[in-house]
């Protein structure tokens, strides 16, 4: 068994609750799924994924073909975090007179918020095929954290920066240029880490649509997502991902983790 140190949070949560002004703007996040505590001085948004099992935790260990001590697979804590963060999403949850379907002819008016439909999610990153854990080709989803107001200035397709990857590259110069993305990449870290990733899919497609931003903290509001399913990644090796969001107004900055999330990856025989 691998055990390693928490990675540290970015600043004493025990401290900074005692500010009023913390507080109220804690009770107003969170009214939102992914409850985002926010500094106020913060422009530039983060990445999230799931399944993750704790705060401190970021990573997805799992026994592909094991039962854990209870009976159960090892990875049911994981699917049945999955199926948490998606029950807002199912078809059912999402209604009320401001929510509405969204595409590039029709986006939101003032007070609507746009509608996600999670079957755009892929067949395989399902509750009834176990997000592909039972496999050992887990999917994971990545959101981009809720700043108020934020607007993306997305790139040009004739204007992508140099250090995109390259297939993402290739994605967006040849879509739709009237589609207006926030990109979106994953990888190995490191290039031992690329190669011991293997190949993954993104579903519905390595972006996020414009039309859910701003956020703008209303009633019935769901962050868009992007799946991402690893379908060939090494048994019994760790192995760091990295995922990040592409845009003019998106900033990488590793050590305040902003633009982008890092995870670990761990399918021990």
């Amino acid at each position: 068994m691998i055990r390693r140190p928490p990675r540290s949070t970015l600043f004493p949560y025990t401290t900074l609750f005692r500010s009023p002004m913390v507080k109220f703007l804690f009770m107003v996040y969170n009214q939102n799924v992914f409850h985002p505590v926010k500094r106020i001085e913060k422009q530039d948004p983060s990445l999230i994924f799931e399944p993750q099992l704790n705060s401190e935790n970021d990573l997805i260990w799992l026994k592909a073909k094991s039962d854990g001590p209870d009976g159960e697979p090892s990875w049911k804590p994981l699917t049945d975090k999955l199926d948490q963060f998606l029950k807002p999403y199912q078809y059912g949850n999402q209604y009320g007179p401001n929510v509405v379907p969204c595409n590039n002819g029709h986006v939101p008016g003032p007070g609507q918020v746009c509608s996600v439909d999670i079957r755009h999610l892929g067949m395989n990153c399902t509750k009834e095929n176990n997000y592909g854990y039972d496999k050992g080709t887990p999917c994971v989803v990545i959101a981009l954290e809720n700043i108020v107001g934020w607007i993306p200035d997305v790139y040009e397709t004739n204007r992508l920066p140099e250090e995109m990857p390259q297939y993402l590259k290739h994605t967006a110069m040849n879509g739709n240029p009237e589609k207006k993305m926030i990109w979106v990449s994953c990888d190995g870290k490191n290039p031992v880490d690329k190669e011991n990733l293997g190949p993954f899919a993104y579903a519905p497609g390595p972006f996020f649509e414009t039309y859910y931003f701003p956020y703008q903290n209303l009633k019935g509001y769901l962050s868009p997502l992007v799946m991402v399913q690893f379908l060939k990644p090494v048994k019994g090796v760790l192995i760091n991902v990295e995922c990040k969001a592409w845009a003019n107004n998106i900033v990488h900055n590793q050590r305040d983790k902003q633009g982008l999330v890092y995870f670990d990856i761990l399918i021990d025989l």
